[in-house]
């Protein structure tokens, strides 16, 4: 008789440890990993936010005018008005007055897909009349000016009569998505 209840409680330990100890065991032993996976990513996180805290206590401590520079530099928007103000606020520097100017959003169609860049871009074409020391000045205070500005082209025209010049201008400008 006690072969058969050594031979029960054997068969009872083994289809225990078969149905519920090891299920169990897997269990925990998975659970400790995942704890594992989110000690990491809490511990990642904390980093980010001291990261975070140390970016945003540089951001504080900057003056509101290197920001408003930084702002009129690389824009968060397409502020085409202000960029137009600014050229004929160079441009009457020299009395010279700018017509004309047209815009166009930079699309790239050689991409296949969706635009990625953080960045999107405007070309901007205008056209002034200048005698040609002054329109090279015009062009150095427009390089100079805080706003990223790439000069596309340049075509000018003589005139027979007078030592001024008619420039068609064409820039392109810069501005983060």
């Amino acid at each position: 008789m006690s072969n058969i209840v050594s031979g029960i409680l054997i068969l009872a330990s083994i289809g225990l440890f078969f149905g519920y100890i090891d299920p169990a065991y897997s269990k925990v032993r998975d659970m400790r990993v995942e704890q594992a996976d989110y000690d990491r990513a809490l511990n990642n996180s904390k980093e980010l936010q001291a990261e975070r805290d140390k970016l945003l206590d540089k951001f504080n401590k900057m003056e509101p005018s290197n920001l408003d520079n930084l702002q009129k530099l690389l824009p968060d928007n397409i502020d085409n008005v202000r960029l137009v103000i600014d050229i004929d606020n160079i441009a009457s520097e020299y009395g010279m007055r700018v017509r004309n100017f047209r815009s166009e959003t930079g699309e790239k169609m050689d991409t296949v897909g969706v635009d990625q860049t953080p960045y999107g871009t405007v070309t901007l074409s205008f056209s002034t009349t200048a005698s040609y020391p002054t329109f090279l000045a015009f062009l150095r205070d427009l390089e100079r000016s805080l706003r990223l500005i790439d000069v596309v082209s340049i075509d000018f025209a003589a005139s027979e009569t007078s030592q001024f010049y008619d420039y068609a201008v064409s820039i392109k400008t810069y501005w983060l998505k």
